[in-house]
C-alpha cells in the first residue's frame, strides 16, 4: 500500500510539472508583455471624482460623490483573454480606467475585468437607485445569446448586433430614480412592497440585516423582483452615512460579508 501511495504521488508530481512545463512559455510571454507595458494588475486610474477601494477579498470598487448623487463602479464581467487578443484590449479608452487586467492564469491567459456604473440619489435620508425604465426587450438579447452560443452566428456578427442593441437601448433610455431605502421604511416589518410612484419596478425591499459597526448603524438591504417570471435579487450593504461597508475597505469588519 505504501509503495502504491508513493507511486501515485510521484505520478501526480511528474504530471503537474509536465503540465507546468507545457504552459510556462505562454505564461512567461504574458508576464514579459505585462512588464514591458508597465501594466499593474488589479489596479486602475479612476475617473475624475472617484476613489478606489478594495474589499477584504481584494475586489476593486470605485465610488464618487457629486452633490446628492452617488456613483459607483462594480464588476460587470470577467473574461479570459489570450495574449494576442489582449493587445487590442489595451488600446480601448476604458482600459486602465473601468477595464483592467485583474490577474494572469497559469496558462498565460489574462483575466480582464470590465466594470459598469450605477448611480444613486441620496436625499432627505432616502436612497434612490437610478435605473433605465425603458430597457430593451430581454427576449431580443436572449435570442442573440442563444444564436451565438449555438453557433448560428459567428463572433463578429454577435458583437456587431450586440453593439447595435446597446446603442439603440442607450438612445431610448429613460433614467428614473426608484426608492430602495429610507431609514424609517421598515417600521411595520422587514419587507416592504413599494407603490409604483416611488419605485417604478415595484420592487420588494427587504431589510435583511441591521447591526452596529464602528459606531454606525449598518443595513443590508435586498431588492427582490420578478422579470419574465424569473426571480431577481441583489443587495447593498450601507451604513447611516451611505458608506458601502462591504466594499469600502474591510478594516474593523465585524459582520459577515455581503454583496450586491
Amino acid at each position: 500500500m505504501a509503495k502504491a501511495v508513493i507511486v501515485l504521488f510521484l505520478l501526480f508530481f511528474l504530471t503537474a510539472n509536465f503540465s507546468f512545463a507545457q504552459t510556462s512559455p505562454k505564461l512567461d510571454a504574458t508576464m514579459a508583455f505585462i512588464k514591458s507595458k508597465g501594466i499593474r494588475l488589479n489596479t486602475v486610474t479612476p475617473p475624475p471624482g472617484f476613489t478606489v477601494y478594495y474589499d477584504c477579498d481584494s475586489l476593486l470598487f470605485m465610488k464618487g460623490i457629486f452633490g446628492d448623487t452617488i456613483k459607483i463602479w462594480t464588476p460587470a464581467v470577467d473574461s479570459h483573454q489570450e495574449l494576442e487578443d489582449f493587445h487590442g484590449i489595451i488600446e480601448n479608452e476604458s482600459f486602465g480606467v473601468t477595464q483592467f487586467a485583474k490577474n494572469i492564469d497559469n496558462d498565460g491567459r489574462i483575466i480582464v475585468s470590465s466594470y459598469y456604473q450605477t448611480d444613486f440619489i441620496y436625499r432627505n435620508d432616502s436612497l434612490f437607485e437610478i435605473r433605465n425604465s425603458n430597457p430593451a426587450r430581454p427576449g431580443t438579447l436572449i435570442k442573440l445569446f442563444d444564436d451565438y452560443f449555438n453557433k448560428k452566428i459567428d463572433k463578429d456578427t454577435y458583437e456587431t448586433r450586440l453593439d447595435s442593441l446597446n446603442k439603440i437601448e442607450e438612445s431610448q433610455a429613460v433614467y428614473t430614480p426608484k426608492l430602495i431605502f429610507a431609514k424609517k421604511m421598515f417600521q411595520k416589518g422587514k419587507k416592504v412592497k413599494l407603490p409604483k410612484k416611488l419605485n417604478f419596478e415595484r420592487d420588494e425591499i427587504e431589510l435583511e440585516s441591521q447591526w452596529q459597526e464602528n459606531g454606525k448603524t449598518c443595513y443590508l438591504v435586498r431588492i427582490n423582483n420578478k422579470v419574465d417570471g424569473q426571480e431577481t435579487t441583489y443587495a447593498y450593504a450601507i451604513d447611516q452615512d451611505m458608506k458601502f461597508v462591504y466594499w469600502e475597505g474591510c478594516a474593523g469588519r465585524s459582520s459577515p460579508g455581503g454583496s450586491k
